[in-house]
């Protein structure tokens, strides 16, 4: 509504609309303008219908106002770099990359409108108008950083910035949503605290203060668009997987991570965390059994496990062959870097020989994982899946979804 009104109020404004994908920001586009254009009819006669002017398609949509204005969406990608707008909103700009949103997108509003007689005015408030629309993302990104310095900006020049914010209570209060949808959210088996918290009451997951990690080299490293659930013969040669396991018992989920590692031929390899599992208050010899059963299904080359604490007690039943609740046999893994040889009178004729490799942290390594993994990140050399509202929104650009 408001880049409409702005397109009829300035002659020659050129506008736009900006999302995660192409052709999201597409459809965004076309829905609010039709639903404003059926709600207010004066809005539709102010577009410019004839053939050649409107563009309404699957990736591109395009308005155009009879005084010259125009609306349109931008794909938020580096082939954008160079174009000009005077101002825009960029919708769901959590789900934006960072790089792309700093580098690309942002500098598409550094020129002012023209008025008719060829002058600008510096001062035009439409000019390198910046509206965001998000639902809350991960503290440590950039549209967080931005909020932080709109929020500051609101305060010490509040004719230039404002910031609204608001949860699940305002649409159900205007009737726009039931409280009946909310509730089956929260008991959904797949319900999830943090990602409640970010989709309906507008809280920032993370922290940023001394943190050791920069989100957003998460957030810029999301390109897996699916999981794997097992050993894939898609892969590019010479890639394998690393399972890994930091363990937990009561009050404490173990949590098993899927690396596919895919050499290179020059530099680090690529790795790329495929899937992650979790095991919560379950016996040490039923933990046992399911790494097992991962170890197989991804033909892994090695499963390391977090040997301090918790951990050693699953050690002890990894040496140890097992059947599960099927009869199925698994047979005792023998440890890679068993340097004292402490393991090898576990071993049996069935023995999976260095199978598992077991990680005894201590201050001299912890240093050296953590500046290796903060290396790898900021190189781009570790994936991870893209996020749920993401994944969300490529299934509804299928006939499927």
């Amino acid at each position: 509504m408001a880049l409409m009104v702005r397109c009829i109020l300035y002659p020659g404004a050129h506008l736009f609309v900006t999302s995660g994908g192409k052709e999201q920001g597409a459809s965004i586009l076309q829905s609010k303008v039709e639903e404003l254009c059926r709600l207010i009819p004066s809005l539709a006669r102010e577009i410019d219908w004839g053939r050649g002017k409107t563009l309404t398609g699957k990736d591109k949509v395009r308005y155009v106002f009879k005084n010259g204005s125009v609306l349109d969406n931008l794909a938020a990608r580096e082939s954008t770099r160079g174009q000009r707008r005077h101002g825009g909103v960029m919708e769901e700009c959590v789900g934006i990359d960072d790089q792309i949103l700093r580098e690309v997108i942002i500098p598409v509003m550094a020129i002012s409108r023209r008025a008719k007689d060829g002058t600008t005015n510096e001062h035009e408030p439409l000019n390198k108008s910046q509206i965001y629309i998000t639902t809350a993302g991960y503290k440590g990104t950039f549209p967080y950083d931005r909020l932080i310095g709109f929020l500051v900006r609101m305060v010490t020049q509040p004719d230039r910035c404002m910031v609204l914010g608001g949860t699940w209570r305002t649409p159900v209060g205007m009737g726009l949503q039931s409280k009946t949808f909310i509730t089956d959210q929260k008991n959904e088996g797949t319900y999830n605290e943090a990602s409640f918290d970010r989709e309906y009451e507008s809280k920032w997951s993370g922290t940023v203060e001394d943190a050791f990690f920069n989100g957003e080299h998460f957030t810029r490293n999301r390109k897996l668009l699916q999981p794997e659930y097992e050993h894939s013969g898609r892969s590019a040669a010479g890639a394998y997987y690393i399972i890994s396991a930091d363990v937990g018992r009561k009050g404490c989920d173990t949590v098993v991570c899927i690396f596919k590692v895919t050499p290179q031929a020059q530099g680090p390899a690529i790795k790329s965390l495929v899937n992650i599992y979790t095991m919560t208050d379950e016996h040490m010899e039923d933990q046992a059994i399911k790494l097992k059963k991962l170890y197989y299904k991804y033909k892994a080359r090695t499963l390391v496990i977090d040997g301090n604490g918790l951990g050693i007690g699953l050690v002890d039943y990894m040496i140890k062959s097992q059947e599960d609740e099927n009869g199925d046999f698994y047979p005792d893994f023998g440890v890679e870097n068993d340097d004292d040889g402490y393991y090898k009178k576990y071993r049996t004729n069935n023995t999976e020989y260095d199978a598992m490799y077991i990680l005894k942290a201590n201050a001299p390594i912890n240093t050296e994982c953590h500046s290796n993994a903060q290396t790898q990140l900021a190189s781009g050399k570790v994936k991870f899946l893209i996020d749920e509202r993401a994944a969300k929104e490529k299934l509804l650009g299928t006939a499927k979804g």
